[in-house]
C-alpha cells in the first residue's frame, strides 16, 4: 500500500540540498548514494536508518521522510535539553548533516567549522524561501498530513 507525505518547507530544503530533488515525487534522487554511503534523498547514513526503522525502503520518499523526521525530532529534542530552546533553522541543519561537530562545540555556531556553517546557511536560506517555519521536537513528531508506509 503506497503512502501520502504533504510537502513541507523543511523536507523539501533538506531534499534539495542534499541530492537535488525539486519535487517530492519519487525519482532520482532518491537513489543517490553519498561518498560515505548515505541513502535516500535526505541522505541517512545506513547505520542511522537502520536504528531507526526495519525499513529497507530507503528509495521511497515518504519513508524516508518519516525516517528523517524521526531522527530530527531526537537530534531537535537534545538540543532543546541543552540550550532550552528551539533551534533556528540554520541550526537544524547542522542537528541533520553535522550533529556531532555541532554538539561537540556546544551548539555554538561560532564555533562550527566555516565550510559547515556556509552549507547551514544555504540550507536557511533556501528553507525561509519555502516559507518555513519554527521547528521543534513537537512540530516533528506531530506533522499533520503525514502517513508512513513501511
Amino acid at each position: 500500500m503506497g503512502a501520502s507525505v504533504s510537502a513541507s518547507p523543511l523536507r523539501d530544503a533538506l531534499a534539495m540540498i542534499e541530492t537535488g530533488a525539486q519535487s517530492p515525487a519519487a525519482g532520482e534522487p532518491d537513489h543517490v548514494v553519498g561518498g560515505s554511503g548515505e541513502i535516500s534523498r535526505f541522505q541517512i547514513m545506513p547505520e542511522v536508518w537502520r536504528a531507526y526503522t526495519k525499513s529497507k525502503n530507503h528509495t521511497n520518499p515518504e519513508v524516508a521522510w518519516t525516517v528523517t523526521r524521526r531522527i530530527l525530532a531526537d537530534r531537535v529534542g537534545t538540543f532543546e535539553k541543552s540550550t532550552g530552546r528551539p533551534p533556528e533553522p540554520v541550526e537544524v541543519y547542522l542537528l541533520w548533516n553535522k550533529p556531532g561537530h555541532f554538539e561537540g562545540v556546544g551548539y555554538r555556531l561560532e564555533k562550527v567549522s566555516r565550510t559547515y556553517r556556509a552549507r547551514a546557511q544555504r540550507f536557511h536560506n533556501l528553507y525561509q524561501t519555502l516559507g518555513g517555519g519554527p521547528v521543534t521536537k513537537p512540530s516533528l513528531v506531530e506533522e499533520p498530513g503525514v502517513v508512513s508506509s513501511r
